[in-house]
């Protein structure tokens, strides 16, 4: 997935939307990010129980700070539902209709939604938004081998004109960690989950040592 490719080719004013949702880190993402060999290597040297990496430059924690460190992702504020009923009771009559738009479609769908929803109304606003949250989560940030959105990315369309609140990090990082714990345990083919975090973490790592808040680095670690 061109990340990258897909993002430059979005209107300035689909950009800014981006932005209010918090999410405009990832106009810094590079369309060929993942180095197979370090990620390997970090995700078997993952302890899952204390969520500890141990390498040749030391031990550090992933923990969400960091990974709102590295994304300029929110760490605080309200968590997403894990449970897709409580998330379903709370939806209105347009969040509703937007379940039923979004709810078991391809990530094709959704990327032909981001590139074509049009942003005239307020209501076509939100619905990019919408396409955009799941679009990113079910490509990059909570990536999945099934070609389809699944429960876990549906929060998203609720309350999505106030994004900012919710704990994006946490929600990255816990379905990472599942991840990595159904890989090691279980013999997957591949992780689910944001894996590029950790060659930022471990990058972080590798260049500043224990100085993870160096104020001369970027804001952004991504960057």
């Amino acid at each position: 997935m061109k990340f990258r490719a897909i993002y430059d080719k979005l209107s300035d004013d689909k950009k800014a939307l981006v932005d209010e949702m918090g999410l405009g880190a990832f106009q810094h993402l590079p369309n060929d990010y993942v180095n197979h060999k370090i990620l390997n290597e970090l995700v078997w040297s993952y302890d899952v129980f204390i969520n500890k990496i141990s390498t040749g430059v030391g031990e550090f924690l992933i923990t969400s700070e960091k990974v709102g460190h590295a994304f300029g992702l929110n760490y605080n504020g309200e968590l997403f539902e894990k449970k897709q009923k409580n998330f379903e009771d709370k939806l209105n009559d347009e969040e509703n209709e937007a379940l039923k738009l979004f709810k078991g479609k391809s990530l094709t769908f959704v990327q032909n939604m981001v590139k074509e929803c049009p942003i005239g109304t307020e209501l076509e606003r939100r619905t990019f938004k919408r396409a955009f949250g799941l679009f990113i989560q079910k490509a990059f940030l909570l990536h999945t081998y099934s070609h389809y959105i699944s429960p876990i990315h549906l929060p998203v369309i609720r309350d999505v004109d106030n994004t900012r609140r919710r704990n994006w990090a946490h929600h990255v990082n816990s379905f990472l960690i599942e991840g990595i714990k159904e890989y090691q345990e279980k013999g997957s083919q591949a992780v689910k989950g944001c894996h590029f975090v950790l060659q930022i973490i471990y990058s972080k790592k590798t260049y500043e040592g224990n100085n993870l808040n160096d104020p001369n680095a970027p804001p952004l670690w991504i960057q």
